[in-house]
Protein backbone atom coordinates (compact mmCIF):
# COMPACT_ATOMS: atom_id res chain seq x y z
CA UNK A 1 0.00 0.00 0.00
CA UNK A 2 1.33 3.61 -1.02
CA UNK A 3 1.66 5.94 1.50
CA UNK A 4 -0.66 8.69 -0.27
CA UNK A 5 -3.35 5.73 -0.04
CA UNK A 6 -2.70 5.51 3.59
CA UNK A 7 -3.21 8.93 4.37
CA UNK A 8 -6.63 9.30 2.63
CA UNK A 9 -7.54 5.72 4.45
CA UNK A 10 -6.84 7.24 7.98
CA UNK A 11 -8.34 11.02 7.33
CA UNK A 12 -11.35 9.28 6.04
CA UNK A 13 -11.59 7.03 9.22
CA UNK A 14 -10.91 10.05 11.47
CA UNK A 15 -13.81 11.55 10.05
CA UNK A 16 -16.48 8.82 10.30
CA UNK A 17 -14.94 8.74 14.49
CA UNK A 18 -15.44 12.60 14.85
CA UNK A 19 -19.06 12.48 13.07
CA UNK A 20 -20.00 9.45 15.42
CA UNK A 21 -18.57 11.16 18.45
CA UNK A 22 -20.78 14.92 17.48
CA UNK A 23 -23.85 12.61 17.37
CA UNK A 24 -23.67 10.97 20.63
CA UNK A 25 -22.84 14.55 22.26
CA UNK A 26 -25.93 16.07 20.64
CA UNK A 27 -28.22 13.22 21.46
CA UNK A 28 -26.97 13.56 25.05
CA UNK A 29 -27.46 17.25 25.14
CA UNK A 30 -30.95 17.03 23.27
CA UNK A 31 -29.72 18.72 19.80
CA UNK A 32 -32.74 17.74 17.69
CA UNK A 33 -35.13 19.32 15.70
CA UNK A 34 -38.05 20.61 17.77
CA UNK A 35 -40.33 17.78 15.92
CA UNK A 36 -38.57 15.16 17.76
CA UNK A 37 -38.20 16.33 20.69
CA UNK A 38 -41.11 17.86 21.87
CA UNK A 39 -40.41 17.71 25.48
CA UNK A 40 -38.65 20.74 24.98
CA UNK A 41 -41.12 22.65 24.00
CA UNK A 42 -44.18 21.31 26.57
CA UNK A 43 -43.86 24.32 29.04
CA UNK A 44 -44.96 27.00 27.17
CA UNK A 45 -48.88 27.00 26.25
CA UNK A 46 -50.23 26.77 22.77
CA UNK A 47 -53.16 28.57 23.05
CA UNK A 48 -52.88 32.18 21.80
CA UNK A 49 -54.83 34.86 22.37
CA UNK A 50 -56.68 35.72 18.49
CA UNK A 51 -57.10 33.72 15.50
CA UNK A 52 -55.01 33.52 12.56
CA UNK A 53 -55.44 37.22 10.83
CA UNK A 54 -57.05 36.84 7.55
CA UNK A 55 -54.69 38.96 5.32
CA UNK A 56 -55.88 37.29 2.28
CA UNK A 57 -56.17 40.86 -0.29
CA UNK A 58 -55.65 41.16 -4.07
CA UNK A 59 -52.19 43.15 -4.47
CA UNK A 60 -53.41 45.11 -7.36
CA UNK A 61 -56.59 45.86 -6.37
CA UNK A 62 -54.78 47.65 -3.33
CA UNK A 63 -53.10 49.38 -5.58
CA UNK A 64 -55.87 50.75 -7.96
CA UNK A 65 -57.48 52.17 -4.63
CA UNK A 66 -54.87 54.40 -3.95
CA UNK A 67 -54.65 54.93 -7.20
CA UNK A 68 -58.38 56.40 -7.16
CA UNK A 69 -58.15 57.58 -3.92
CA UNK A 70 -55.38 59.71 -4.89
CA UNK A 71 -57.19 61.14 -8.01
CA UNK A 72 -60.52 61.40 -6.06
CA UNK A 73 -58.93 63.98 -2.93
CA UNK A 74 -56.05 65.41 -4.92
CA UNK A 75 -58.37 68.15 -7.13
CA UNK A 76 -59.45 69.01 -3.38
CA UNK A 77 -56.51 70.00 -1.61
CA UNK A 78 -55.21 73.89 -2.56
CA UNK A 79 -51.71 75.80 -1.99
CA UNK A 80 -52.04 78.27 0.82
CA UNK A 81 -49.83 81.17 0.26
CA UNK A 82 -49.39 84.22 2.96
CA UNK A 83 -47.56 87.21 3.75
CA UNK A 84 -47.36 89.67 6.07
CA UNK A 85 -45.62 92.53 7.11
CA UNK A 86 -43.09 92.81 9.98
CA UNK A 87 -42.08 96.24 11.82
CA UNK A 88 -38.88 96.02 13.67
CA UNK A 89 -37.41 99.12 15.38
CA UNK A 90 -33.85 100.05 13.97
CA UNK A 91 -32.59 101.02 17.51
CA UNK A 92 -34.89 98.96 20.50
CA UNK A 93 -32.49 100.69 22.61
CA UNK A 94 -33.62 104.40 21.95
CA UNK A 95 -37.00 103.22 21.11
CA UNK A 96 -38.55 104.02 25.12
CA UNK A 97 -36.41 107.44 24.65
CA UNK A 98 -38.17 108.38 21.41
CA UNK A 99 -41.16 107.33 22.53
CA UNK A 100 -41.44 109.71 26.22
CA UNK A 101 -39.69 112.57 24.71
CA UNK A 102 -41.61 113.25 21.01
CA UNK A 103 -45.04 111.03 22.31
CA UNK A 104 -44.67 108.42 19.06
CA UNK A 105 -42.64 105.42 18.41
CA UNK A 106 -39.50 105.50 16.38
CA UNK A 107 -39.65 104.57 13.24
CA UNK A 108 -39.73 101.31 12.53
CA UNK A 109 -38.53 99.14 9.17
CA UNK A 110 -40.84 96.58 7.55
CA UNK A 111 -40.12 93.33 5.93
CA UNK A 112 -42.61 91.34 4.42
CA UNK A 113 -42.82 87.63 5.54
CA UNK A 114 -44.00 85.36 3.29
CA UNK A 115 -46.00 81.79 3.88
CA UNK A 116 -46.88 78.39 2.54
CA UNK A 117 -49.06 75.65 3.78
CA UNK A 118 -52.21 74.01 2.45
CA UNK A 119 -55.82 73.34 3.13
CA UNK A 120 -59.23 71.04 1.67
CA UNK A 121 -62.04 72.30 0.04
CA UNK A 122 -65.00 71.23 2.03
CA UNK A 123 -67.81 73.24 0.03
CA UNK A 124 -68.40 73.62 -3.79
CA UNK A 125 -68.94 77.59 -2.71
CA UNK A 126 -65.25 78.04 -1.50
CA UNK A 127 -64.81 77.04 1.87
CA UNK A 128 -61.56 75.60 2.56
CA UNK A 129 -60.23 74.12 6.31
CA UNK A 130 -56.50 74.94 7.02
CA UNK A 131 -54.62 75.43 10.18
CA UNK A 132 -54.56 78.40 12.32
CA UNK A 133 -50.53 78.55 11.82
CA UNK A 134 -50.74 78.38 8.11
CA UNK A 135 -53.37 81.52 8.15
CA UNK A 136 -52.04 83.25 11.45
CA UNK A 137 -51.79 86.90 11.36
CA UNK A 138 -51.54 86.96 7.45
CA UNK A 139 -52.61 90.18 5.52
CA UNK A 140 -52.74 88.41 1.92
CA UNK A 141 -53.95 84.93 1.24
CA UNK A 142 -53.84 83.39 -2.41
CA UNK A 143 -55.67 80.23 -2.81
CA UNK A 144 -53.96 77.87 -5.96
CA UNK A 145 -56.19 74.85 -7.05
CA UNK A 146 -55.02 71.64 -8.44
CA UNK A 147 -56.14 72.59 -11.43
CA UNK A 148 -53.84 75.82 -11.56
CA UNK A 149 -56.45 78.69 -10.92
CA UNK A 150 -55.88 81.00 -8.35
CA UNK A 151 -58.04 82.89 -5.93
CA UNK A 152 -57.82 85.94 -3.25
CA UNK A 153 -58.80 84.07 0.27
CA UNK A 154 -60.58 85.92 3.44
CA UNK A 155 -60.08 84.52 6.90
CA UNK A 156 -63.38 82.85 8.22
CA UNK A 157 -62.07 82.75 11.72
CA UNK A 158 -59.54 80.47 13.52
CA UNK A 159 -59.51 78.55 16.90
CA UNK A 160 -55.72 78.34 18.11
CA UNK A 161 -56.87 75.87 20.86
CA UNK A 162 -57.32 73.19 18.54
CA UNK A 163 -54.79 75.26 15.35
CA UNK A 164 -58.14 74.73 13.01
CA UNK A 165 -58.69 77.69 10.59
CA UNK A 166 -61.29 78.70 8.36
CA UNK A 167 -60.91 80.23 4.58
CA UNK A 168 -63.05 81.37 1.82
CA UNK A 169 -62.64 81.66 -1.83
CA UNK A 170 -65.51 83.00 -3.97
CA UNK A 171 -64.95 80.21 -6.52
CA UNK A 172 -68.03 78.31 -8.98
CA UNK A 173 -68.66 74.74 -7.87
CA UNK A 174 -65.21 73.95 -7.24
CA UNK A 175 -64.17 70.30 -6.06
CA UNK A 176 -65.38 69.57 -2.49
CA UNK A 177 -63.71 67.17 -0.24
CA UNK A 178 -65.70 63.92 0.92
CA UNK A 179 -64.98 64.47 5.23
CA UNK A 180 -65.02 61.15 6.97
CA UNK A 181 -65.57 60.02 10.57
CA UNK A 182 -62.22 60.03 12.13
CA UNK A 183 -64.09 57.98 15.39
CA UNK A 184 -64.65 55.22 13.67
CA UNK A 185 -60.57 55.26 12.29
CA UNK A 186 -58.41 52.18 13.38
CA UNK A 187 -55.02 51.94 14.37
CA UNK A 188 -52.91 50.06 11.93
CA UNK A 189 -55.21 51.57 8.79
CA UNK A 190 -54.03 53.02 5.96
CA UNK A 191 -53.85 56.43 5.50
CA UNK A 192 -52.58 59.02 2.65
CA UNK A 193 -51.18 62.46 3.37
CA UNK A 194 -52.09 65.34 0.52
CA UNK A 195 -50.60 68.30 0.67
CA UNK A 196 -47.59 70.94 -0.84
CA UNK A 197 -44.74 69.87 1.16
CA UNK A 198 -41.57 71.70 1.17
CA UNK A 199 -42.51 73.63 -2.10
CA UNK A 200 -43.72 70.38 -4.25
CA UNK A 201 -47.33 70.78 -4.96
CA UNK A 202 -50.04 68.22 -4.75
CA UNK A 203 -48.25 65.46 -2.90
CA UNK A 204 -49.04 62.62 -1.97
CA UNK A 205 -47.58 59.80 1.27
CA UNK A 206 -48.90 56.61 2.07
CA UNK A 207 -48.55 55.39 6.21
CA UNK A 208 -50.74 53.73 8.24
CA UNK A 209 -52.43 55.31 11.45
CA UNK A 210 -49.84 54.87 14.02
CA UNK A 211 -51.67 56.05 17.18
CA UNK A 212 -54.51 58.28 18.46
CA UNK A 213 -55.25 60.41 20.94
CA UNK A 214 -51.47 62.14 20.70
CA UNK A 215 -50.72 64.87 23.20
CA UNK A 216 -47.47 66.33 22.31
CA UNK A 217 -47.66 69.89 23.80
CA UNK A 218 -47.39 72.11 20.36
CA UNK A 219 -50.44 74.58 21.28
CA UNK A 220 -48.64 76.27 24.15
CA UNK A 221 -51.23 74.57 26.78
CA UNK A 222 -49.20 74.76 29.67
CA UNK A 223 -51.89 73.44 32.25
CA UNK A 224 -52.42 69.97 30.09
CA UNK A 225 -54.75 68.87 33.18
CA UNK A 226 -57.63 71.88 32.27
CA UNK A 227 -60.63 71.00 30.95
CA UNK A 228 -62.89 73.43 28.57
CA UNK A 229 -62.11 77.50 29.06
CA UNK A 230 -59.21 78.89 26.87
CA UNK A 231 -57.00 75.83 27.20
CA UNK A 232 -55.71 73.73 24.85
CA UNK A 233 -57.32 71.04 22.76
CA UNK A 234 -54.23 68.40 21.69
CA UNK A 235 -55.98 64.47 20.60
CA UNK A 236 -54.02 63.88 17.15
CA UNK A 237 -54.15 61.23 15.13
CA UNK A 238 -50.39 59.93 14.47
CA UNK A 239 -49.58 58.40 11.34
CA UNK A 240 -46.68 57.31 9.36
CA UNK A 241 -47.11 58.38 6.14
CA UNK A 242 -44.92 61.33 5.51
CA UNK A 243 -45.58 64.50 6.32
CA UNK A 244 -43.02 67.74 5.62
CA UNK A 245 -43.22 71.45 6.10
CA UNK A 246 -45.83 72.99 3.55
CA UNK A 247 -48.40 69.98 4.61
CA UNK A 248 -49.75 71.82 7.27
CA UNK A 249 -53.79 72.12 6.83
CA UNK A 250 -53.52 69.20 3.69
CA UNK A 251 -55.89 66.24 4.40
CA UNK A 252 -55.53 62.96 6.06
CA UNK A 253 -57.55 60.84 4.30
CA UNK A 254 -58.77 56.83 3.98
CA UNK A 255 -58.93 54.18 1.49
CA UNK A 256 -62.26 54.72 1.11
CA UNK A 257 -61.35 58.62 0.08
CA UNK A 258 -63.20 60.05 3.27
CA UNK A 259 -60.82 63.15 4.86
CA UNK A 260 -60.04 62.12 8.76
CA UNK A 261 -58.08 64.39 9.48
CA UNK A 262 -56.08 67.72 9.21
CA UNK A 263 -52.12 67.76 8.81
CA UNK A 264 -50.97 69.78 11.66
CA UNK A 265 -47.66 68.86 12.88
CA UNK A 266 -44.11 66.62 12.37
CA UNK A 267 -41.68 65.43 15.58
CA UNK A 268 -38.69 66.62 14.01
CA UNK A 269 -35.10 67.10 15.46
CA UNK A 270 -33.79 68.24 11.38
CA UNK A 271 -37.22 70.25 10.60
CA UNK A 272 -38.31 67.02 7.98
CA UNK A 273 -39.79 63.88 8.13
CA UNK A 274 -38.72 61.56 10.68
CA UNK A 275 -41.68 59.06 10.93
CA UNK A 276 -44.17 60.74 13.14
CA UNK A 277 -47.02 63.45 11.95
CA UNK A 278 -49.77 64.33 13.81
CA UNK A 279 -53.25 65.22 12.21
CA UNK A 280 -56.31 66.92 14.06
CA UNK A 281 -59.26 64.10 14.03
CA UNK A 282 -61.86 65.40 11.47
CA UNK A 283 -64.79 65.32 13.74
CA UNK A 284 -63.10 68.03 16.34
CA UNK A 285 -62.37 69.75 13.10
CA UNK A 286 -65.80 69.75 11.67
CA UNK A 287 -67.29 70.87 15.22
CA UNK A 288 -65.12 74.56 14.79
CA UNK A 289 -65.64 74.86 11.29
CA UNK A 290 -69.11 74.62 11.88
CA UNK A 291 -69.15 77.36 14.59
CA UNK A 292 -66.45 79.69 12.95
CA UNK A 293 -68.73 79.41 9.48
CA UNK A 294 -71.93 80.29 11.67
CA UNK A 295 -71.24 82.69 14.32
CA UNK A 296 -67.59 83.62 14.12
CA UNK A 297 -66.22 82.00 17.39
CA UNK A 298 -65.92 78.57 18.77
CA UNK A 299 -68.83 77.90 21.30
CA UNK A 300 -67.12 75.35 23.94
CA UNK A 301 -69.06 73.02 26.43
CA UNK A 302 -67.78 73.54 29.95
CA UNK A 303 -67.63 70.39 32.46
CA UNK A 304 -65.08 71.99 35.26
CA UNK A 305 -62.60 69.97 36.33
CA UNK A 306 -58.84 69.78 36.75
CA UNK A 307 -57.73 66.33 36.30
CA UNK A 308 -54.44 64.34 35.65
CA UNK A 309 -53.47 60.30 34.85
CA UNK A 310 -54.46 57.56 36.70
CA UNK A 311 -50.70 56.32 37.73
CA UNK A 312 -49.89 52.67 38.92
CA UNK A 313 -50.01 54.55 42.71
CA UNK A 314 -53.35 55.89 42.56
CA UNK A 315 -54.95 52.57 40.74
CA UNK A 316 -53.12 50.78 43.87
CA UNK A 317 -54.63 52.89 46.23
CA UNK A 318 -58.38 52.83 44.80
CA UNK A 319 -57.89 49.34 44.31
CA UNK A 320 -57.63 48.96 40.55
CA UNK A 321 -56.11 45.93 38.61
CA UNK A 322 -54.57 48.50 36.27
CA UNK A 323 -54.18 52.15 35.62
CA UNK A 324 -56.82 53.38 33.73
CA UNK A 325 -59.59 56.95 33.92
CA UNK A 326 -58.26 60.28 35.48
CA UNK A 327 -57.99 61.38 38.69
CA UNK A 328 -60.17 64.74 39.20
CA UNK A 329 -57.89 66.59 41.02
CA UNK A 330 -59.91 69.73 41.02
CA UNK A 331 -63.69 70.90 40.98
CA UNK A 332 -64.51 74.34 39.75
CA UNK A 333 -66.60 76.25 42.03
CA UNK A 334 -69.87 76.95 40.41
CA UNK A 335 -69.20 74.70 37.55
CA UNK A 336 -71.34 72.09 36.08
CA UNK A 337 -69.49 69.21 37.46
CA UNK A 338 -69.75 71.31 40.84
CA UNK A 339 -73.53 71.17 40.71
CA UNK A 340 -73.56 67.81 39.64
CA UNK A 341 -71.78 66.26 42.51
CA UNK A 342 -68.53 65.59 41.53
CA UNK A 343 -65.46 65.84 43.81
CA UNK A 344 -61.61 66.05 44.19
CA UNK A 345 -60.22 62.52 44.14
CA UNK A 346 -62.59 60.99 42.07
CA UNK A 347 -61.72 59.06 39.13
CA UNK A 348 -63.38 59.42 36.08
CA UNK A 349 -63.38 56.22 34.26
CA UNK A 350 -66.06 56.83 31.23
CA UNK A 351 -68.15 59.64 29.18
CA UNK A 352 -71.14 58.24 28.19
CA UNK A 353 -69.81 54.47 28.12
CA UNK A 354 -66.97 55.91 26.33
CA UNK A 355 -63.56 54.76 28.06
CA UNK A 356 -61.33 57.85 29.01
CA UNK A 357 -57.60 57.04 29.98
CA UNK A 358 -55.72 60.41 29.72
CA UNK A 359 -56.95 64.17 30.32
CA UNK A 360 -56.70 65.30 27.00
CA UNK A 361 -59.61 62.46 25.45
CA UNK A 362 -61.70 63.94 28.11
CA UNK A 363 -61.18 67.16 26.86
CA UNK A 364 -61.71 66.40 22.86
CA UNK A 365 -64.94 64.36 24.29
CA UNK A 366 -65.99 67.74 25.77
CA UNK A 367 -65.07 69.54 22.83
CA UNK A 368 -67.60 67.62 20.80
CA UNK A 369 -70.20 68.53 22.88
CA UNK A 370 -72.68 71.78 23.04
CA UNK A 371 -73.55 73.67 26.03
CA UNK A 372 -76.60 72.36 27.95
CA UNK A 373 -76.11 68.60 26.67
CA UNK A 374 -76.59 65.60 29.35
CA UNK A 375 -73.61 63.66 29.30
CA UNK A 376 -73.17 60.45 32.09
CA UNK A 377 -69.87 60.18 33.67
CA UNK A 378 -68.81 56.86 34.93
CA UNK A 379 -66.58 57.81 38.18
CA UNK A 380 -65.03 55.36 41.19
CA UNK A 381 -65.88 57.30 44.70
CA UNK A 382 -64.70 55.03 48.33
CA UNK A 383 -64.09 51.89 45.51
CA UNK A 384 -67.69 51.96 44.34
CA UNK A 385 -68.63 52.92 41.17
CA UNK A 386 -71.31 55.05 40.16
CA UNK A 387 -72.75 57.13 37.39
CA UNK A 388 -73.78 61.00 37.54
CA UNK A 389 -75.67 63.05 35.02
CA UNK A 390 -73.95 66.52 34.30
CA UNK A 391 -75.46 69.04 32.01
CA UNK A 392 -72.88 71.22 30.15
CA UNK A 393 -72.18 74.44 30.69
CA UNK A 394 -70.49 77.04 28.31
CA UNK A 395 -67.66 78.92 29.15
CA UNK A 396 -67.45 82.74 28.15
CA UNK A 397 -64.18 82.45 26.35
CA UNK A 398 -65.94 80.25 23.57
CA UNK A 399 -65.88 83.55 21.67
CA UNK A 400 -62.47 84.51 22.29
CA UNK A 401 -60.30 82.26 19.69
CA UNK A 402 -61.10 83.70 16.90
CA UNK A 403 -59.05 86.63 15.07
CA UNK A 404 -60.35 88.85 12.42
CA UNK A 405 -58.98 90.95 9.62
CA UNK A 406 -61.27 93.34 7.75
CA UNK A 407 -63.88 91.87 6.02
CA UNK A 408 -64.42 93.33 2.22
CA UNK A 409 -67.77 93.84 3.10
CA UNK A 410 -66.61 96.22 5.31
CA UNK A 411 -64.99 99.70 5.54
CA UNK A 412 -61.14 99.65 5.14
CA UNK A 413 -60.98 101.13 8.70
CA UNK A 414 -57.03 99.43 8.90
CA UNK A 415 -57.35 97.52 11.36
CA UNK A 416 -56.52 93.81 12.72
CA UNK A 417 -58.24 92.56 15.68
CA UNK A 418 -58.98 90.14 18.17
CA UNK A 419 -61.07 88.51 20.79
CA UNK A 420 -59.76 88.81 24.21
CA UNK A 421 -58.24 85.50 25.41
CA UNK A 422 -56.85 84.68 29.24
CA UNK A 423 -53.48 84.84 27.69
CA UNK A 424 -54.18 88.04 26.11
CA UNK A 425 -55.35 89.31 29.18
CA UNK A 426 -52.57 88.05 31.36
CA UNK A 427 -50.48 90.32 28.94
CA UNK A 428 -52.72 93.32 29.42
CA UNK A 429 -53.32 93.29 32.99
CA UNK A 430 -55.21 96.92 32.60
CA UNK A 431 -57.48 94.88 30.77
CA UNK A 432 -58.31 91.49 33.10
CA UNK A 433 -61.51 92.41 33.85
CA UNK A 434 -62.88 94.82 30.58
CA UNK A 435 -64.60 93.94 27.76
CA UNK A 436 -64.21 94.41 24.28
CA UNK A 437 -61.68 93.77 21.17
CA UNK A 438 -57.68 94.24 21.34
CA UNK A 439 -56.55 96.07 18.46
CA UNK A 440 -53.35 93.83 17.42
CA UNK A 441 -52.35 96.19 14.11
CA UNK A 442 -52.85 99.25 12.93
CA UNK A 443 -52.01 100.11 8.89
CA UNK A 444 -50.00 103.64 8.24
CA UNK A 445 -52.17 105.70 6.65
CA UNK A 446 -55.30 103.87 7.64
CA UNK A 447 -58.61 105.70 8.26
CA UNK A 448 -57.87 104.08 12.11
CA UNK A 449 -54.22 105.52 12.02
CA UNK A 450 -55.62 109.45 11.43
CA UNK A 451 -58.16 109.17 13.94
CA UNK A 452 -55.24 108.28 16.18
CA UNK A 453 -56.39 104.28 17.18
CA UNK A 454 -53.13 102.67 17.80
CA UNK A 455 -51.91 99.11 18.53
CA UNK A 456 -52.95 97.85 21.56
CA UNK A 457 -55.88 99.79 22.31
CA UNK A 458 -59.33 97.91 23.63
CA UNK A 459 -62.07 99.39 21.52
CA UNK A 460 -65.78 99.07 24.28
CA UNK A 461 -67.95 100.88 22.34
CA UNK A 462 -68.77 102.47 18.78
CA UNK A 463 -71.06 105.36 19.12
CA UNK A 464 -73.49 103.89 21.35
CA UNK A 465 -73.50 100.58 20.47
CA UNK A 466 -70.88 98.20 23.31
CA UNK A 467 -68.13 95.76 21.60
CA UNK A 468 -67.82 92.66 23.79
CA UNK A 469 -66.69 90.62 20.57
CA UNK A 470 -65.88 90.68 16.68
CA UNK A 471 -69.65 89.64 15.86
CA UNK A 472 -70.75 93.48 17.94
CA UNK A 473 -67.73 95.30 16.35
CA UNK A 474 -68.67 94.07 12.60
CA UNK A 475 -72.64 94.65 13.17
CA UNK A 476 -71.64 98.18 14.49
CA UNK A 477 -69.82 98.88 11.24
CA UNK A 478 -72.66 98.37 9.20
CA UNK A 479 -75.15 100.53 10.75
CA UNK A 480 -72.83 103.53 9.51
CA UNK A 481 -72.85 105.20 6.05
CA UNK A 482 -69.61 105.62 4.18
CA UNK A 483 -68.23 109.05 4.57
CA UNK A 484 -69.38 109.29 8.16
CA UNK A 485 -67.39 110.36 10.87
CA UNK A 486 -67.69 107.92 13.93
CA UNK A 487 -66.19 108.15 17.59
CA UNK A 488 -64.75 104.97 18.87
CA UNK A 489 -64.70 104.49 22.75
CA UNK A 490 -61.24 103.42 23.56
CA UNK A 491 -59.65 101.65 27.22
CA UNK A 492 -55.49 102.62 26.54
CA UNK A 493 -54.32 101.09 29.37
CA UNK A 494 -55.43 103.03 31.91
CA UNK A 495 -56.90 105.77 30.64
CA UNK A 496 -60.70 105.87 28.40
CA UNK A 497 -59.80 107.73 25.29
CA UNK A 498 -61.59 108.64 21.86
CA UNK A 499 -60.88 108.13 18.30
CA UNK A 500 -62.80 110.20 15.52
CA UNK A 501 -62.51 107.65 12.72
CA UNK A 502 -63.75 109.11 9.12
CA UNK A 503 -65.43 106.20 7.17
CA UNK A 504 -63.66 105.39 4.04
CA UNK A 505 -66.16 105.99 0.94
Amino acid sequence: MSVSRFKWISVGGLIIIGALIGLVISTQLGWMLPSENPKSISHISSEASYEPVDTDFDLDKTAKAFTKVSQAILPTVVSISTSKVVKQSSDDFFSPFFRDFFGREIPQQEQRLQGLGSGVIVSKDGYILTNNHVVQDAEDMKVRLYDKRSFDAKLVGTDPLTEIAVIKIDGDDVPAALLGDSDQLDIGEWVLAVGNPLNLTSTVTAGIVSAKSRKIDIIGDDEAGREGGSFAIENFIQTDAAINPGNSGGALVNLRGEVVGINTAIATKTGGYQGYGFAVPINLAKKVMNDLVKQGYVTRAYLGIGMYPVTEAIAQRYGLERPTGVLIDQVMEDSPADKAGLKPLDILLKVDGQPMDAPNQVQNTIALKNPDDVVVLTIIRDKKTKQIKVTLGQKDMGKESVTHSEDEDLPKLGLQVKNLTDEIRSRYEEYEDEEGILVTNVERYSAAEEGRIIRGDLIFKIEDIPIKNISDYRQALKEFKKGQVVIFYLKRQSREVHAFVKLPE
